[in-house]
């Protein structure tokens, strides 16, 4: 009894685990994407970070910079693009600044930006619909762990559960 009740347990741990794994990727996809406002309003400190890098005005850069970071925080999914931001400020607070590694590695974070800006903004109105229809259908069946409060409904059903009498005499 000790084997199939351990291989059992173990069997629904990793189903359990796995569900709520896939729904967790489902809530932080739709919250990157609906992060896309908060992103495209930084859109205007780009340019400027653009425009203060290429007139070398680095002191005027690396304010830009720390007024990003403050904002990045409250965009989810937005760390590989801080990350970038912090390469680069490290490369303009630097004594000797290297025009060419400046130029590159501002290229690809302003390249990430886009990027990250033009997914999202598509996702947003194509992808997004699709994804709260699909939560709405899984949200009370795989997603039902996962969720913050539990209907009266589905509250008044797993008491229900819960209080019939099962034998555990074989758990000891």
């Amino acid at each position: 009894f000790k084997i199939i009740q351990k291989a059992k347990n173990t069997r629904t741990k990793r189903y359990r685990k796995n569900v709520d794994e896939a729904y967790d990727n489902l809530d932080q996809i739709v919250m990157f994407i609906q992060d896309y406002k908060k992103l495209n309003e930084i859109s205007p400190q780009i340019d400027d970070l653009k425009y203060a890098i290429n007139n070398k005005d680095y002191e005027n850069a690396i304010s830009i910079i720390d007024n990003l970071f403050e904002k990045l925080g409250e965009i989810s999914g937005t760390e590989e693009f801080a990350n970038r931001l912090d390469d680069l400020i490290s490369i303009i607070d630097s004594d000797n600044i290297n025009e060419d590694e400046l130029l590159k590695v501002s290229s690809d974070t302003f390249d990430l930006f886009n990027i990250e800006n033009s997914w999202r903004k598509d996702a947003n109105k194509n992808l997004l619909p699709e994804l709260m229809t699909y939560n709405e259908v899984i949200k009370n069946n795989i997603g039902l762990r996962r969720q913050s409060k539990l209907t009266k409904e589905q509250a008044k059903f797993v008491a229900r559960c819960n209080s019939i009498h099962r034998d555990v005499s074989l758990n000891f």
